[in-house]
């Protein structure tokens, strides 16, 4: 999956987005799944990306999967809106009909759990000023699913 988005930072020059994907069930609840080995209360699959890191491999990156360079910092500047694409982790989860998909981007990690043990969270994020996601027009923000047929019979 990949999370295109139009960006833009007030009153900073870069930002942190963490995305989810969550399956809600028939009922409303969420399905949770495996989580870092020891959790049992994940995503389907999670994407993060810092906005000045943005820069796309064009030969490396695919449609469904974006490739960053990491070469160079390319901070925002004011009132500028950028594109981001963010590539979320590979998933093959079975959605049924009457059951939803839903997508979470916030500026921090999605989930948080106790200090200690393995978890390694972002918590130096260069998050500041207000995250504005601009959709709609020439602002063309999707997520991005590959759909898996059912097998003939």
């Amino acid at each position: 999956m990949k999370l295109k988005l139009w960006v833009e930072a007030a009153g900073s020059d870069d930002m942190d987005l963490f995305v989810a994907v969550e399956k809600i069930d028939r009922t409303g609840y969420i399905v949770p799944f495996a989580f870092f080995g020891n959790h049992d209360d994940g995503p389907v699959a999670l994407g993060w990306l810092r906005a000045s890191h943005r820069e796309l491999d064009e030969a490396k990156s695919t449609p469904y999967q974006p490739v960053h360079t990491h070469r160079k910092e390319m901070k925002l500047k004011a009132g500028e809106i950028v594109p981001v694409e963010i590539e979320i982790w590979p998933s093959s989860t079975l959605f049924e009909q009457g059951e939803k998909l839903r997508l979470v981007v916030q500026g921090s990690d999605i989930y948080s759990y106790p200090e200690g043990g393995h978890m390694n969270a972002h918590t130096a994020t260069v998050n500041k000023g207000e995250h504005i996601i601009h959709t709609g027009g020439k602002y063309d923000s999707h997520l991005l699913v590959p759909v898996i047929p059912p097998r003939e019979p």
